[in-house]
């Protein structure tokens, strides 16, 4: 699970949770992401939900503070949210990365570029209803892929 942000027409912060088999909504977040805001808007209503719905899968997000603050960490271990350990300073494996390529080449490729921040979101919201689950589930399926490449390489460069 993963936010990040994106440019053409303004800029905006969204996150999103992807699996093999099941998607959230794309949540677009008002301002700069901290570990309450974190918290209040993406954990609390979007992650324990899915993942009480969910209970065979693991929280996989980055080590950003707002995501790593002991506030956080406490949350999540007090609703017996599962989050599967990253070493700080790790190559990006997360395919997540990929899903915002893939969604930042879609609205980039729209005939009628967004021209602010309220088209950018609409558009956002639009191409991310476009994009199939069987594409999150290749990208998702490519993780322990990438996981291997990355130990048989002993951290060194792989084609990830």
């Amino acid at each position: 699970m993963e936010w990040d942000r994106f440019g053409g027409g303004g800029s905006v912060m969204v996150w999103v949770c992807v699996s093999q088999h099941h998607r959230t909504e794309l949540v677009v977040i008002a301002g700069n992401l901290n570990a309450v805001s974190y918290r209040e808007e993406i954990l609390l209503p979007h992650v324990v939900p899915f993942l009480q719905a969910h209970s065979d899968m693991t929280l996989r997000h980055d080590n950003a503070t707002s995501h790593t603050a002991r506030s956080e960490r406490d949350f999540l271990q007090d609703r017996n949210v599962s989050v599967l350990p990253w070493p700080a300073k790790s190559p990006v494996l997360n395919p997540i990365a990929h899903v915002w390529d893939m969604l930042d080449r879609r609205v980039r490729a729209r005939a009628i570029p967004p021209r602010n921040v309220w088209e950018l979101v609409g558009a956002l919201v639009e191409e991310w209803g476009n994009i199939s689950q069987q594409e999150l589930a290749n990208l998702v399926q490519s993780m322990r892929r990438r996981c291997t490449a990355v130990l048989n390489a002993a951290g060194g460069h792989t084609r990830y």
